[in-house]
């Protein structure tokens, strides 16, 4: 959750932090931005709050984090620095990046919103809605959101999962490691040349621009239609978003909606699209920024979606620096689609086409969606695609 990042999020440095206590610094930033300010339970710690002007950023953080909103936090410079590395791909830990855990609103336990595609965590079968009861036999139940991050980060080792699923408990054990994401990953399927294959796995900050070049490589390779994967993207950078929408469409891709009501249009700078008749694969692990992507290539193009209902969190942060030590996270808006579909606090998108989850979360002969997808492109049932052959994205 940085500069123009995900959770469908933009965050917004604001002016320099004044010396004094925190505690009144806090509740000026929440009342001004929090999009849930006017609501009983901010009102409720807000004067418990203001009782405590000399409250340290530990306590603080501890307080605010029983509104069970795991998008309000105060986060250290160091832990910004981890969770911008973490949104630019560079990965360490198991595959659940900052903005891919949230929390249980029943239990206060941390819930999944998805693994990265490849990584440990998601070789190992942890799914989308998964709620992780403890980390090491730890339970989640209480721990502060870095608390958690802390134990899943990292490049050594391995942690044992207790994940609860449908009412049932397993054991997962992860490995720790350190790799870079591949944020975009495009083909050309053979057997179907004019077809292609684009999966974008996170919205980094330069994967808009990898979209463009991968979409200008297809198109002249002779691909008039795409697949558009966008499972288990648990989102990333907003303003890259943009970039990739702006590959396939020059309308608007949606609105940022302010607690005061004020809409802006998210858009990218960029023109000259290239028309192709598109299919989105979604699941649920698709959210924030990809599910604004969908909605977008859906109300803007006609794509066809594909999957299952999406994670349904759609907001913007805003950050405002408390000292030069630390800063606070606050949802400050909510994202709507071209057409007016708001998709947050658990409202996904509803897929065209619902496709019965097979496990996979990439193309292969076992894979329903994508060939449920290759069948509409091609307007008959041509079944599995045989071989495919990849290009490079340009330097």
């Amino acid at each position: 959750m940085l500069l123009t990042l995900a959770l469908a999020s933009t965050l917004l440095q604001t002016p320099e932090p004044r010396p004094g206590p925190l505690a009144p610094e806090v509740v000026k930033a929440i009342d001004t931005h929090y999009l849930s300010a006017k609501e009983p339970p901010w009102k409720h710690l807000r004067a418990a709050l203001l009782k405590a002007p000399q409250a340290t950023v530990a306590s603080l953080d501890r307080q605010l984090s029983s509104l069970h909103d795991a998008d309000l936090r105060i986060v250290t410079s160091e832990q910004m620095k981890t969770m911008q590395a973490e949104t630019a791909g560079h990965e360490r830990g198991i595959g659940l990046v900052d903005f891919a855990l949230t929390v249980a609103p029943d239990t206060g336990e941390a819930k999944v919103v998805t693994a990265l595609v490849d990584s440990p965590a998601f070789r190992a079968g942890v799914l989308p809605g998964d709620v992780i009861v403890a980390v090491d036999g730890r339970p989640t139940r209480g721990l502060l959101h870095e608390e958690l991050m802390f134990l899943l980060r990292g490049d050594l080792g391995k942690v044992q999962l207790t994940i609860r699923r449908g009412g049932k408990q397993a054991q997962r054990t992860v490995s720790k490691t350190e790799w870079d994401q591949p944020d975009v990953v495009f083909h050309r399927i053979e057997g179907t040349p004019h077809l292609g294959y684009l999966a974008i796995r996170l919205f980094t900050p330069e994967a808009g621009h990898k979209v463009r070049q991968a979409v200008a490589s297809l198109a002249s390779n002779g691909v008039n239609g795409c697949i558009v994967d966008l499972r288990n993207n648990p989102g990333g950078y907003l303003d890259a978003m943009a970039v990739a929408g702006s590959a396939f469409t020059e309308d608007v891709l949606g609105w940022k909606i302010r607690r005061d009501g004020t809409r802006e249009p998210i858009q990218a700078k960029e023109r000259s699209p290239t028309k192709m008749r598109l299919v989105v694969l979604i699941n649920e692990g698709t959210a924030s920024a990809a599910e604004e992507l969908a909605a977008a290539l859906r109300d803007t193009t006609g794509a066809r979606l594909v999957g299952a209902k999406t994670y349904g969190r759609g907001q913007i942060q805003t950050y405002v620096k408390l000292t030069d030590d630390a800063g606070i996270v606050i949802p400050a808006a909510t994202i709507e689609s071209p057409h007016g579909f708001r998709f947050n606090r658990g409202n996904g998108l509803v897929p065209d086409l619902a496709v019965p989850a097979t496990g996979a979360a990439e193309e292969n002969n076992g894979d329903l969606s994508y060939r449920t997808g290759l069948t509409l492109l091609n307007q008959q049932n041509q079944g599995p695609p045989r071989t495919e052959k990849s290009f490079p994205l340009p330097n």
